[in-house]
């Protein structure tokens, strides 16, 4: 995934991933058969961490929905942060990267973020059921909502070094999904 975050897919070659590994060439070909293969297979594990990370901030967690998010999105933003901006969100970085030119990868972006978008979702929606999150708009809407918001940020700190979008995203995020008491 460092390669992937400093170069980009079409920065980093084969002999990098190789170099940096320590995995002969012939083996990294003969697992994953094509960067574009590795490439995807890092995507998706890439998404497995965020969702690992989701579920790892609201399992079993009482506390009100926004806060459970809250501390989700805190948890991304200080990894970005303790990274120097580099390693923001992957899924964004290939989405403008690669969606456009290759079906593969635009495929399984997608197929990620509605998995992503569907996870927050659901958390949404159980916060509505108790009471703590605004119910004039739905769930998926409201899902949508923050995953762009999240984008955006992320944009923004990567282009500008300032952690100023990040705490916008964390006190926007709240005011979204909270119920007005």
């Amino acid at each position: 995934m460092k390669l992937f975050y400093a170069n980009g897919f079409h920065g980093t070659t084969v002999d990098a991933v190789l170099e940096a590994s320590g995995v002969p060439k012939g083996s990294f070909y003969h697992h994953f058969g094509s960067k574009e293969a590795f490439g995807l297979a890092v995507l998706d594990r890439y998404m497995s961490l965020q969702l690992e990370l989701l579920e790892a901030a609201s399992v079993a967690s009482s506390a009100a929905t926004a806060d459970t998010l809250e501390r989700y999105f805190d948890s991304l933003c200080q990894l970005f942060v303790d990274s120097g901006y580099r390693r923001g969100c992957l899924a964004g970085k290939f989405s403008t990267e690669l969606a456009a030119s290759s079906t593969p990868f635009r495929s399984q972006l997608a197929g990620s973020i509605a998995t992503w978008h569907d996870t927050l979702a659901a958390l949404l929606e159980q916060g509505q059921r108790r009471g703590d999150v605004r119910d004039d708009l739905s769930a998926g809407d409201l899902a949508h909502t923050v995953l762009a918001l999240v984008q955006g940020a992320f944009v923004i700190a990567l282009s500008s070094r300032d952690p100023a979008a990040l705490a916008a995203l964390r006190v926007s995020i709240r005011s979204l999904v909270e119920l007005d008491r």
